[in-house]
């Protein structure tokens, strides 16, 4: 695990993701956002012939955006966001062009999670760039309608940091009631809101840290009561009172993943680990984390883990915590008896 830095988290340039099912709607809401606030924007769009937006730089990507969130080098460095991404820092980098944000544009039934793992744990885009908001746009009138034709209309919306819709569907209680019912914590943002990119950025860990929000980042009051949001989704926060072993706590997770990682949309985490000064950060989107990170001047009085789930509730989870956890634990105890053994005796096998 690492040390948050403020001053490496301050040198990336933040990452806004913008999906929705409906490409005219979404559309709208990027020129707005593009067009007002006076901040200079970067784009990188999966929409090949989507209009010209007015950025410092926009790039097209056909296809699928992401083949490879991670992998062998040669898989990640085919990926035409990773390319795209390097590209825009070495051109910024050279004078040729200026910008402050990048904005990913995806499809409209797009997975958002290859784009937000990539901008989590890709080696070759993390030294530059940090995953900011990820924003949904809602598609007027229809309210939840599209997202239930669509295959990841509701993924897009419940790991969402910011929903934006139009005024007419905010004016009314059933629609905001809906939205917030399958994402009780994103903040929901009217499309003509005059400087909209104050009320998209700012969502993501590393930002949230540079600010000292973590508990807003974490969100885990929201998520305290919650359990069956809609549509086979889950979203849950779990407390625990004590510290905890992190080599235990790293095989439990490894472990999940391995058997569960397509389902658990998001995990997050301010975990309590023994030995360690301050709370150390868990950031997934499935299968992939972001490097743990510890905040030695953060503290926490007790482990608090969110999850975003499908088809996975929270009794399953609180099982495995309770049955699981203690085996790893005791595979930890069990490999550090025998590195302590080896150092006694280095012809032992460790």
């Amino acid at each position: 695990m690492q040390r948050f830095i403020p001053e490496t988290a301050r040198a990336k340039f933040p990452a806004v993701v913008v999906c929705g099912v409906n490409a005219r709607a979404r559309t709208e809401v990027i020129e707005h956002l593009l067009g007002k606030g006076g901040a200079r924007w970067a784009v990188i769009s999966n929409e090949v012939d989507g209009p010209a937006f007015p950025a410092a730089s926009i790039e097209r990507i056909g296809g699928q955006m992401v083949p490879h969130a991670i992998g062998c080098l040669c898989c990640v460095t085919r990926s035409g966001l990773v390319s795209s991404l390097r590209q825009l820092f070495a051109q910024r980098t050279q004078g040729e062009i200026e910008f402050d944000h990048v904005l990913i544009e995806t499809l409209a039934d797009a997975d958002p999670a290859p784009i937000m793992q990539t901008l989590l744990n890709n080696a070759l885009v993390t030294e530059y760039f940090r995953l900011d908001s990820v924003v949904t746009v809602m598609p007027g009138g229809e309210s939840l309608n599209a997202l239930a034709q669509s295959q990841h209309g509701f993924k897009q919306l419940a790991v969402a940091d910011r929903v934006v819709l139009d005024a007419a569907s905010l004016a009314v209680p059933e629609i905001r009631a809906q939205v917030q019912c399958l994402n009780p914590v994103a903040d929901l943002v009217p499309s003509d809101r005059p400087l909209l990119a104050e009320a998209l950025i700012g969502a993501g860990l590393e930002t949230r840290l540079l600010d000292g929000d973590l508990g807003g980042w974490l969100a885990s009051p929201h998520y305290a009561s919650s359990d069956l949001l809609e549509n086979g989704l889950h979203g849950f926060a779990i407390e625990v009172p004590r510290a905890l072993e992190w080599d235990a706590l790293h095989g439990w997770l490894n472990a999940g993943t391995d058997t569960n990682g397509d389902v658990m949309y998001r995990t997050k985490g301010a975990v309590k680990i023994k030995g360690v000064d301050g709370p150390v950060v868990i950031n997934g989107v499935q299968h992939v984390y972001q490097p743990p990170q510890r905040l030695p001047e953060v503290e926490v009085d007790h482990s608090r883990l969110l999850f975003i789930t499908s088809n996975l509730d929270r009794a399953a989870i609180e099982d495995s915590l309770r049955v699981d956890l203690p085996h790893f634990q005791r595979l930890s105890e069990e490999r550090a008896a025998r590195q302590a053994r080896a150092v006694m005796d280095p012809s032992l096998p460790v």
